[in-house]
């Protein structure tokens, strides 16, 4: 199971999808694949940040299909046991002096409440937390 950072998604929309990226995903199968909502909420926040207008409308349409052809059952919930797993993990990162954002707490608390290699390519932003990380921009 692989749970797709923000960042990546993102990526997976653009026009040209960097190489590297496209590649490792398509190594997998497309089951093994999923979104953490907390993800789904960054990119709708993210897109309700622009301008109205007809690139704001293009990519909110592209995000949709995105979901719905994709990941419209695969998208996971944050439940209890991903809220315990970000409270310890964020206070042990605080506790060692590096304190980590709240949201990329959460998504963090989620892949090891799931069990899941988190994709990312803000891996620093990740370390310290358990959780088993992939660079799709790096990887073999």
């Amino acid at each position: 199971m692989i749970l797709l950072d923000t960042d990546v998604v993102s990526e997976l929309m653009r026009a040209s999808p960097d190489a590297a990226v496209r590649r490792l995903l398509a190594a997998q199968r497309l089951e093994t694949l999923f979104l953490p909502s907390l993800v789904v909420a960054e990119i709708r926040y993210g897109l309700a940040r622009l301008p109205e207008g007809q690139r704001r409308a293009g990519l909110e349409s592209l995000f949709e299909r995105f979901l719905a052809e994709g990941f419209a059952d695969r998208i996971l919930v944050l439940d209890a046991s991903c809220v315990a797993r970000y409270a310890r993990a964020r206070a042990a990162r605080e506790a060692a002096g590096r304190p980590i954002a709240l949201a990329d707490a959460l998504i963090g608390g989620m892949a090891l409440a799931y069990g899941a290699t988190l994709a990312t390519r803000n891996t620093t932003d990740f370390e310290g937390l358990g959780a088993t990380l992939v660079n799709p921009w790096e990887a073999a």
